[in-house]
């Protein structure tokens, strides 16, 4: 099963711990980033929202740099 987050910042956090984006599908002049749900990515979600996760800042910022040239390219 699949779900998709309009959340840029949530996204560029999983990808830095880890998880694969298996797509970036077109929303009007938005994106909707995918991934496959799994317990993986329901408990990285509760940490984000949570405020309870930790991230490598060098390593976030390189995420956020990877996932708007991946937007920009769409």
């Amino acid at each position: 099963m699949e779900v998709e987050s309009q959340d840029f910042y949530l996204t560029a956090f999983l990808c830095q711990q880890g998880l694969p984006l298996k797509d970036i599908r077109a929303f009007g002049d938005r994106s909707l980033f995918v991934f496959e749900d799994s317990d993986e990515f329901q408990e990285l979600k509760r940490k984000y929202y949570w405020n309870e996760a930790l991230v490598d800042p060098l390593v976030f910022k390189q995420e956020i740099r990877t996932l708007k040239g991946l937007t920009m390219n769409r």
